[in-house]
């Protein structure tokens, strides 16, 4: 393997007191801001090859799924060669919606996106799109399990 480190990219568009940021260490040169055209998350050199988009929570994610701009993303993150959604909550929360919205119980019962149009949208991304979906069940274990995906497309790459 090459000695040449990975730089990651985090979108600009992720909020400052949101998403992840990964620290230099023996592998990776840190994180950097900066457009990313797919994704929330690439390696500077290999955004055509490596994208992972954060979902914070279920509510996120549900709103997602109604929006016409969804089904693009999910069209440019499959022109990648590795792609992943990783999920900052779990399948639970998934599965129980729209109980597990994080939202005052007056507004949860207006809620209309069922839990089985929120599984089609996945399975949609999994089967039409070739996007591995990762409920994290966290922010913590989501955050590392980006880096871990990060490093290891790096290191395909550098292989090649």
């Amino acid at each position: 393997m090459s000695d040449e480190k990975f730089l990651i990219i985090r979108d600009t568009r992720e909020k400052p007191d949101h998403g992840w940021s990964f620290d230099p260490d023996a592998y990776c040169q840190g994180t950097i801001i900066d457009k990313v055209s797919t994704g929330d998350y690439t390696i500077f050199g290999l955004e055509d090859y490596i994208c992972v988009e954060r979902k914070q929570s279920i509510d996120e994610f549900a709103h997602n799924c109604i929006e016409k701009r969804w089904q693009k993303c999910m069209q440019r993150m499959s022109e990648c060669k590795f792609k992943f959604i990783l999920f900052e909550f779990s399948w639970d929360d998934v599965n129980s919606y729209p109980a597990s919205a994080k939202v005052p119980k007056r507004v949860r019962n207006k809620l209309r996106i069922p839990a089985k149009y929120i599984r089609k949208v996945i399975n949609t991304a999994r089967y039409d799109y070739d996007i591995h979906v990762i409920a994290c069940n966290d922010r913590y274990t989501a955050e590392r399990t980006a880096y871990r995906i990060l490093k290891k497309a790096h290191e395909l790459h550098v292989r090649r």
